[in-house]
């Protein structure tokens, strides 16, 4: 169980860090979120700019929390809140039909789709299974993991991560169709 939870930490972890990097990287990054979030409607475009940085404040202070040993149940309830709202605000988004793109890890054209706002709940749901495991073995962290079980969990949380950032491109592979929803 001390693997489960640290590979899923470990994940989520890896996920935020990409997602940030893939937003600030540049101007050009930052600002295509920020009109996605106005595409999206998840705030008018007046707000977008500060509605992208919260968003991205949010996405550092859960990444900061999970992997700092006295934040990590913390970290764990924020990051269920924070990818429940992402899965709500993609949903939405599709249900309504927008071509908007995710711009989840950087700038896209790929518009949203129900794989979008499977990752995300996905996502969620892994946060919350953390979150049961992290209050029920308080004593797992990276440091309590033997290295056989820290390799275990670093290479399955690597497998998971590469898989969710590069799920558009997997699903073009094996479909051999557009990105479509």
């Amino acid at each position: 169980m001390g693997v489960a939870v640290v590979a899923s930490i470990l994940t989520l972890a890896g996920v935020l860090a990409i997602s940030v990097i893939g937003k600030v990287r540049s101007r050009m990054s930052f600002h295509a979120f920020a009109d996605a979030i106005a595409q999206l409607r998840v705030a008018p475009v007046r707000w977008s700019r500060p509605v992208a940085v919260a968003s991205i404040v949010s996405e550092v202070a859960v990444l900061a929390l999970v992997l700092w040993p006295g934040g990590t149940v913390i970290g764990l309830a924020a990051a269920v809140l924070l990818f429940g709202a992402f899965t709500v605000v993609l949903a939405r988004a599709v249900r309504q039909g927008s071509t908007a793109g995710c711009h989840c890890f950087g700038p896209t054209d790929t518009p949203v789709a129900w794989r979008h706002v499977a990752r995300s709940g996905f996502l969620a749901g892994t946060a919350a299974g953390a979150l049961l495991g992290a209050i029920t073995l308080p004593a797992i962290s990276l440091r309590s993991l033997e290295p056989p079980h820290l390799i275990l969990a670093l290479s399955l949380a690597g497998f998971i991560v590469t898989t969710l950032v590069r799920l558009d491109d997997l699903t073009w592979l094996l479909r051999g169709a557009s990105h479509a929803r």
